[in-house]
This record gives structure tokens, C-alpha cells and sequence, in this order.
């Protein structure tokens, strides 16, 4: 907990000549009932940068694969029910700092800086209005002009359409804010060029742990197998109503994947926000959520543990997430949950009915692009080096199942990819 302290009160440092940003972040920053999700949108950048024409031709094969693995599922997807989407987050700040991250990737990529030359000092996780964002300091190494780096960042901010600003602060030194709350502080140093022979890679059983979830499982049998396929023991978080939720068990039973349940709750946005068929919703009474708790753990049987989709309004209803977790009891399952809200009552009622709990770290795939997917797994990489692990949860999309694959052969067993239930349960 001390350590969570820590992390959201250390504020960057800003000279008395920026007296704005400065009373801004000398501001007591609140701690709510925090993701651990604090290191990093800036790996975000460092996954980017992999994505150049070496890297394009040395994952052809796999992009090949993925490309079978769409054929094959073509027809299911056109005969399988419209996608459940996750509610949207209208006005998140840590949305608009994804897209300074996806801004400053494409200024490093067109100014061709070597991911292997990039710094990434410090990522923390703050607080604005209530909502989480990543605070992320860097290094970008410049070797042509620096001044035309500067404004080919200026340009990329611009083209965001965000009110975003950016301000030297000191020598070398540029602070980039989001409608007045700094997001990112980066600094510029001169590159030293030398040839280095990659060190061997020593694979360590003591190497941070990270679950990566798939959430939404069920609809499509082409990347349940693509996913099965990976390197790596992704867990599978099954809809109880979906299509093919027998053979998605099977295929996940047959790689050794861990099965969760995908449990719909009610959103915010609810009824214009639709969490699909058999959600939990706050005008049920106890009976009835029971009831619906049971059903989904019966449909997934197999299972160890369970996270919500959506659920907003639902997982901050201490009362109805009592009565869940009443169910998860019984069934000596975990509950893991999927933060859609800063004011979740999930740790609370886990707790009270003595259920194993964890919650998410890092959403993947908001952005469905292979580099900026990368860049997120980066992310979670940095947490779970920081706290020993970390939780990243993604949807099953072609751009993910690239981006995990991808990002596990680079890896190479420094993060070791593991079930959410090997994790310690969050306290």
C-alpha cells in the first residue's frame, strides 16, 4: 500500500517558470482503490518502433497464419451474433494519453529512432477527476536537428485534434499536457553509436509473472485456436451465451489455457449501452442475480474463475457484487476484476465473503493496432517488473493475437506468461 502511495504522489519536477503545471501537480493526488495499472503508456512507443520492415519480414509466417485463421472463420463470423464491445469512455483522459502515445510513436518512426536507443524513465499512475491516467517520462534520442524533431512532435499533437500543448520547461526538457494536465515529460540526449552483440537470453524461474485474459471468448473458433497456438498460456474468458462456448472450452482444455467466465453487467450507458443477454442489472433482486450467477458458471464448466464485461454501474453496487460473490464462494472461484470503474465495490464484497480476488492492470487493445496492442503488453511488462506482476486484459482480434504473438518471441521468457489464478490475489 505504501508503495501505491508513493507512486501516485511523485510528481515531476517543474521550474518555477511553469507555475501553472506546477500547481497542478503539487495538487494531494487521491488513491482510489488503485489498478496496480501504473507502469506504462510509454512501452506503447518502444512496441511502435519494433514494427519497421526488419520486423514485418521476420513475422511473415505468422502473419500468413493470421491470415489463414481469418479465411477460416469468415463464414462463423458472418453467422455469429453482432460483436459485444466494451462501453465506451467518453472524455477518459488516459484515452487521450493513448493517443499522445500513437502521436509520438509515428514522430520517432518517420524520424527513424532505434527502439533499442529509447529511454523510458518512469511511468505513474495519477489520478483526474476521479479517473486513472499514465504519467510517463522519456528519453528520445535525436541526432539530426533537435528543433525539427520539436516541431514534428507539435505537428503529430496538432493532428490529434486534442487540446494538447507542449512547453519546454528546461534545457533539452519538453512537458506535453492534455487541457492543462501534464501527461508526458520527455527529454532529448544524443545517441552513442556502438556495436553490440546481443547478450545471450538466461531464462529466469524467478522472472515477474503476467496473466494476459482474453475477454468476449466464445464467437470465434479461429482465433480461440490462433490464441491456443501462442507460446505463451493466455486465459480464456468465455461468454456463457456464446455461440460456440463448447468448442472454445475444448480447444482451451486441449492447449492447457485457463476458462473464466465472462459475466455481463450492467453499464452506465445501460439501456443504450447494451451488455448483451443475461446480464446482471441493478433492478434485480437477490434471487434473480443468484440465479443468472448460477446459470453463467454452469455454462462454462471447467472454469476458475470469473470477471465482468462492462459494469460500470453494476460492479459499483456493493450489495448486488455481495450476492455474486456469494455464488463465487460455493464454487471456489476467483473474481477478477475488470476496473471499468475507479469505484468498483468488487474488492469490498470479495472480501467480505472471503473470495479470492484480483483486479486488471492494463486494457490491451482499446486501439486495435498491432503496435500500439504491443506497446500496452509493454506496459503491463513494466508493472509486473515493478510489483512482481501485473494483469493485462485484451478481446479477441486479429491485431491482439499479431501483437501477443509478436511480443512473446521478443520477450523471451523475461515476463513469464501465466494463469490469473498462479498470481497473489490482490489484498
Amino acid at each position: 500500500m505504501d508503495q501505491n502511495k508513493s507512486e501516485h504522489n511523485d510528481q515531476p519536477e517543474i521550474p518555477e517558470s511553469t507555475p501553472g503545471f506546477r500547481a497542478y501537480l503539487s495538487r494531494p493526488v487521491a488513491i482510489a482503490a488503485a489498478t496496480i495499472a501504473a507502469a506504462a503508456s510509454i512501452c506503447l512507443i518502444i512496441a511502435l518502433l519494433s514494427l519497421g520492415a526488419p520486423e514485418e519480414n521476420a513475422v511473415a509466417d505468422a502473419d500468413t497464419a493470421d491470415q489463414t485463421i481469418t479465411e477460416q472463420t469468415t463464414a462463423e463470423q458472418a453467422a455469429a451474433p453482432a460483436q459485444l464491445y466494451e462501453e465506451p469512455m467518453e472524455g477518459d483522459l488516459d484515452d487521450m494519453v493513448k493517443q499522445i502515445d500513437l502521436s509520438l510513436i509515428n514522430t520517432l518512426k518517420t524520424s527513424k529512432i532505434s527502439m533499442s536507443d529509447l529511454r523510458l524513465e518512469d511511468v505513474s499512475l495519477k489520478k483526474h477527476q476521479g479517473h486513472d491516467y499514465h504519467f510517463q517520462q522519456l528519453s528520445f534520442p535525436v541526432s539530426g536537428d533537435k528543433k525539427t524533431f520539436i516541431a514534428k512532435v507539435q505537428k503529430g499533437l496538432e493532428s490529434t485534434a486534442l487540446n494538447a500543448s507542449l512547453h519546454e520547461i528546461a534545457a533539452d526538457s519538453w512537458l506535453i499536457s492534455i487541457n492543462g494536465v501534464p501527461t508526458h515529460k520527455f527529454s532529448l540526449f544524443a545517441p552513442v553509436i556502438e556495436e553490440k552483440k546481443p547478450a545471450p537470453v538466461k531464462l529466469d524461474p524467478n522472472a515477474p509473472k503476467m496473466a494476459i485474459v482474453i475477454d468476449d471468448m466464445g464467437e470465434d473458433l479461429g482465433l480461440a485456436k490462433g490464441l491456443a497456438a501462442l507460446d505463451a498460456k493466455i486465459t480464456f474468458s468465455i461468454w456463457p451465451d456464446s455461440s460456440h462456448v463448447g468448442k472454445t472450452i475444448a480447444i482451451a482444455k486441449k492447449s492447457g489455457n485457463e476458462i473464466m467466465v465472462h459475466l455481463p453487467m450492467e453499464p452506465k450507458g445501460y439501456p443504450k449501452v447494451n451488455p448483451g443477454k443475461d446480464a446482471l442489472l441493478m433492478v434485480m433482486n437477490a434471487e434473480d442475480i443468484s440465479r443468472i450467477t448460477r446459470a453463467a458458471i454452469a455454462k462454462v464448466p471447467g472454469a476458475t474463475g470469473l470477471n465482468n464485461h462492462m459494469g460500470s454501474r453494476f460492479t459499483e453496487f456493493y450489495t448486488g457484487m455481495g450476492v455474486v460473490m456469494t455464488q463465487l464462494h460455493k464454487k471456489k472461484l476467483f473474481f477478477l476484476d475488470s476496473r471499468t470503474t475507479p469505484k468498483s465495490a468488487g474488492r469490498r464484497a470479495a472480501s467480505k465473503e472471503g473470495v479470492t480476488f484480483y483486479e486488471r492492470n492494463i486494457f490491451l487493445d482499446n486501439v486495435k493496432d498491432v503496435g500500439a496492442i504491443k506497446y500496452q503488453l509493454s506496459k503491463a511488462a513494466k508493472i509486473a517488473r515493478k510489483r512482481g506482476q501485473a494483469i493485462a486484459i485484451g478481446h479477441p482480434n486479429r491485431e491482439t493475437l499479431k501483437a501477443i504473438r509478436q511480443w512473446v518471441a521478443e520477450n523471451k521468457g523475461k515476463i513469464r506468461i501465466v494463469p490469473v489464478s498462479s498470481l497473489r490475489p490482490n489484498s
